[in-house]
């Protein structure tokens, strides 16, 4: 029996176990997938278990996305460029870690809100930790046109924004700041990546007067399935789109990393039904 993990600190809440088990049992993969709380000191012993083949691989999540770095062999460019890692596998004997966050970010732009970015397309990012570190580089490989930021800690903004600076030649990065509510007029996208909007009726304070009749909302959190901001968007007659979809491909990049399967855009599409209906 083939066994995978999710590790983080807390874990209780993860989905994932949920979402791979019913992958494995639907393509008749002999796999058990399980989540386990772990500490900083014990990553080390859990990459000795994938290169002893006691584990096929494994999904990481807080505290625990850049500290399990240290521990592997190499890193695919999308970890490399954002700092974090979220999924684990083994090839050729060498311990990868990679992020599909940024293009699980992708998939479900593409396919759940059918938005094809492009050179034109102008986005503000709201946040500046490692989920928009993963969304950023990937909406700069899309070739967006423009990408605002903001964030509540100035340092970490500046930090994230530094950072793309030092390793690509993007040179469209707006530093927006946290205090001013006004979405710019030329926005196509925003997407809400902090943790603002968890808590009942926590909203984010913005002015969506001067904004284009097609923008689209989305905010990386599920659960609440439909968070203050936006209800507030959706009232307003903008299109929005919870991160369901976002979890669900990201998953589905890893279990490819792991099985070489693909899970198909049906299976997809089901589970994210699935969840819409238990949240």
């Amino acid at each position: 029996m083939k066994n995978l993990l999710v590790l983080g600190d807390p874990i209780k809440h993860s989905k994932s176990p949920t979402i791979h088990n019913a992958w494995l049992k639907k393509y008749n993969i002999k796999a058990v997938y399980d989540k386990l709380r772990i500490k900083e000191n014990e990553l080390k012993g859990i990459i000795k278990k994938i290169k002893s083949n006691e584990l096929v691989g494994a999904n990481v999540t807080l505290p625990h996305k850049e500290n399990i770095i240290n521990h592997l062999d190499m890193l695919e460019e999308n970890s490399i460029n954002s700092g974090a890692v979220n999924t684990i596998y083994k090839k050729n004997s060498k311990i990868i870690g990679a992020n599909t966050d940024g293009d699980g970010f992708l998939s479900s732009i593409k396919n759940d809100v059918n938005l094809k970015l492009n050179e034109n397309s102008n986005i503000f990012v709201i946040g500046a930790g490692g989920a928009a570190r993963g969304i950023i580089f990937s909406l700069i490989k899309s070739k967006v046109n423009k990408i605002y930021i903001t964030n509540r800690t100035i340092t970490k903004k500046r930090n994230l924004i530094d950072h793309v600076k030092s390793i690509t030649n993007y040179d469209k990065l707006v530093n927006q700041d946290w205090n001013y509510n006004i979405i710019p007029i030329d926005v196509d996208l925003i997407v809400n990546t902090s943790s603002f909007g968890m808590k009942k009726n926590e909203n984010l304070h913005y002015d969506f007067s001067h904004c284009k009749k097609n923008l689209v909302v989305y905010d990386i959190i599920y659960a609440p399935i439909e968070t203050y901001f936006l209800k507030v968007a959706k009232n307003k007659g903008f299109k929005v789109q919870n991160g369901l979809g976002m979890l669900i491909r990201q998953a589905a990049l890893s279990f490819y990393k792991w099985f070489g399967k693909e899970i198909t855009e049906n299976d997809i599409t089901e589970m994210i039904k699935y969840f819409e209906e238990q949240l």
